[in-house]
């Protein structure tokens, strides 16, 4: 008993400094210097965005630049966090994109000082989606460059999990290859894309056995399915957003529906959604290429 005793004594401060130093690693705030800011052009949250994330990692963008090569006119309405991520990778940086993501992520990924692009609604009962790029985190909240409502936009965290979780918790997030093996470090499990697909899919599987769950987990589910090749329960998760209600809009920058019915023997249903959403919006390429590969079926 003594020996364990001394060992016990002995240890103690070797623990309680571990604990100290984990503990005062990460600021309890902290605001990121060299994040830019941009007032965007009609739908240009996508170019700003990217121009706001090269300039961080060095390299001067302008917005009319990242517009011009991210889009196909200026007709198009819709930037994907894909086509984003391609461009970035383009102009030097490496990207993940994920789902999923919390508060507690990006307070840990701004601490390893790197900036996080997320995919939200433009704030509550707006149907629009919209790129932030976070860059600070307090007792406050979180603190985004927003191209549409300032260069210093903070929200409590329940507010931004709210305006998150109508696209799942999806992230993009840009980094030097001299960086990898930080963010391999940092996003754990997650770094694997199948691995993150698996946690979703089980996370809105829960969601949706429970009471409650919202067209947006319902979705996250189908999106989940769709990635691991199940793209019969894929669409029955779709299936079932929509007859909770998902707006028309929200096809416009996720087609998971359309692509699961297109795979399943369900053009029918894809020709419905596409034709309604073109004739309110025509020229977004995506949904025309899922039409036309309905109307081929």
């Amino acid at each position: 008993m003594k020996r364990i005793a001394l060992v016990s004594l002995l240890l103690a401060p070797a623990l309680g400094a571990c604990m100290s130093e984990a503990q005062t690693a990460r600021p309890a705030s902290l605001t990121l210097s060299g994040v830019g800011h941009d007032n965007q052009a009609l739908n240009n949250c996508g170019p700003v965005t990217a121009s706001v994330v090269l300039g961080y990692h060095g390299k001067k963008v302008t917005q009319a630049q990242a517009a011009a090569a991210l889009k196909d006119g200026p007709n198009d309405v819709e930037v994907s966090t894909q086509e984003v991520a391609a461009y970035l990778e383009r102009q030097g940086l490496r990207t993940v994109i994920r789902y999923g993501g919390t508060p507690e992520l990006l307070r840990a990924l701004i601490a390893a000082k790197l900036p996080v692009v997320v995919q939200q609604r433009l704030k509550d009962g707006d149907n629009t989606a919209h790129f932030r790029t976070v860059y600070g985190y307090s007792a406050q909240g979180l603190t985004s460059s927003d191209s549409l409502l300032g260069a210093k936009l903070t929200h409590s965290e329940a507010q931004f999990e709210t305006l998150w979780n109508y696209y799942n918790g999806e992230y993009l997030l840009a980094y030097p290859a001299s960086r990898e093996a930080d963010v391999k470090r940092l996003l754990g499990r997650d770094w694997d894309e199948a691995a993150n697909w698996t946690r979703l899919r089980d996370e809105m599987q829960a969601r949706t056995q429970k009471g409650g769950a919202t067209a947006f987990d319902w979705w996250g589910l189908g999106q989940a399915r769709l990635a691991l090749g199940q793209p019969q329960d894929a669409a029955q998760a779709f299936d079932r957003a929509v007859q909770i209600g998902v707006p028309l809009q929200y096809h416009w920058y996720r087609q998971g529906a359309l692509l699961a019915w297109n795979r399943t023997g369900q053009a029918e249903r894809t020709r419905e959604i596409a034709q309604r959403i073109l004739a309110q919006q025509p020229g977004i390429k995506e949904i025309e290429a899922l039409l036309a590969q309905a109307n081929a079926d």
